[in-house]
């Protein structure tokens, strides 16, 4: 019987700052999720995590893909680890995806294209996030990419050489063709997948003292989690929550979240333009265990960014039953749905004014609650997995159903 093909599933960005970004979160739902699909929705494709990469292409491969967290010497992987993994991957991906007699490779973090890797016989699948550098080459291309010009020269070939495109939105996707011109028949979509059970089931910490800890028990807040780069729209926030608290409302902002140095200066900067230094509380980076806590006790998930590829963190509220209110276009609004009160992101009134019927309307609060727990199960990992799973059934050209065939005789 034939072997079935050899796909590389590529987990090495959890050496890299990505290990606690979104992308990080990526990779590790979906290895978790194809790793708990049994063998006979998984038959007909062997998947291996590349967990080590050397300059000379030398290589540790792991058929437990879950196992894998990444290198426990760099809890924190900082910005020289992401270029060392850059370069690594550039010069030598190939030779080990051909020494491990992989058919393709899938690069969930698109930043570091391989080479050679045709030469070797290895296709490429390739994820794509966003294409925020794209659309807003001025504020994210700057000379160390290349500029505007040749840094979105980069990202289109990224892209276009590529065998298959996944991107995870069908937001991003329309990004993908209209943007890069990559044709429709090398694009699909998978949604992002959450652990369900993990934000839907109350953490076994004690709330009390967390929000004791944290100097925000029994104070009313709304929670944000990410980074500070321009198109999180701080700014939209600082003014929606100086809006609210204009209305009457006594509420604060808990943004959740490793920031550097220079970007808390630069949060700060914003809070005083608008006068609400004292109602923002940042309390850092947070394990998922804590968050769950935060969700449940914020009045709701302020999310209101100018572009996402996805927005994971909605999904996590939903789950956990915390209200959303995010921006009205884009990935945001069709991972939602019905289930947020969005706004215009440049709309700063109407932020404020969002954030008070979030806060006083209980019936309303109800709905969206509702509306969020019965909305997020259609983003879980096994959703993900499996969508990935047939993906790679398609890319392959493998019939599942003979597959299966062959797997129970």
């Amino acid at each position: 019987m034939k072997s079935p093909p050899r796909l590389l599933l590529d987990l090495t960005p959890l050496d890299t700052p990505a290990r606690l970004r979104g992308i990080g979160r990526y990779i590790r739902e979906l290895a978790l999720g194809l790793a708990g699909l049994s063998a006979q929705e998984r038959s007909g494709i062997e998947i291996l995590g590349l967990t080590k990469l050397s300059w000379t292409g030398g290589y540790e491969v792991t058929d437990d893909i879950a196992a894998f967290e990444g290198d426990p010497e760099l809890p924190y992987p900082n910005e020289q680890d992401y270029y060392r993994w850059a370069y690594r991957q550039r010069f030598a991906l190939w030779r080990a995806a051909a020494r491990i007699g992989a058919a393709a490779v899938h690069i969930c973090d698109a930043h570091a294209t391989p080479w050679f890797l045709d030469s070797a016989g290895v296709r490429r699948i390739v994820t794509c996030h966003d294409l925020v550098p794209t659309r807003f080459p001025d504020r994210y291309l700057s000379a160390k990419d290349g500029g505007a010009f040749v840094g979105k020269a980069i990202e289109k070939r990224r892209y276009l050489s590529a065998d298959l495109v996944v991107a995870i939105s069908d937001a991003t996707r329309d990004d993908i063709r209209t943007l890069l011109g990559v044709p429709e028949e090398r694009v699909v979509r998978a949604h992002n997948g959450i652990d369900l059970s993990r934000w839907t089931t109350p953490s076994p910490a004690s709330p009390e003292a967390l929000l004791e800890r944290l100097g925000i028990a029994k104070r009313e807040f709304v929670l944000y989690v990410g980074g500070s780069d321009w198109r999180k729209n701080i700014d939209g926030m600082m003014a929606g929550l100086a809006r609210a608290r204009a209305l009457g409302l006594e509420l604060e902002l808990v943004w959740a979240g490793h920031l550097e140095a220079g970007h808390i200066q630069a949060v700060e900067a914003q809070a005083s333009r608008f006068g609400v230094s004292a109602a923002v509380r940042r309390v850092g980076y947070v394990n998922d265990d804590d968050l769950s806590i935060l969700y449940r006790a914020a009045r709701a998930h302020l999310f209101i960014s100018r572009c996402e590829g996805f927005g994971l963190t909605l999904v996590e509220a939903m789950a956990a039953g915390c209200p959303v209110v995010t921006t009205d276009s884009g990935a945001l609004r069709e991972v939602a749905g019905d289930t947020a009160l969005t706004v215009d992101a440049e709309d700063h009134h109407a932020i404020g004014e969002a954030l008070l019927r979030v806060c006083r309307d209980t019936n309303l609060r109800k709905e969206l609650i509702r509306r969020g727990r019965e909305r997020a199960p259609l983003f879980s990992r096994e959703a993900q997995a499996r969508a990935m799973v047939a993906i790679y059934r398609d890319f392959f050209d493998v019939d599942s159903q003979q597959t299966r065939r062959e797997t129970a005789h």
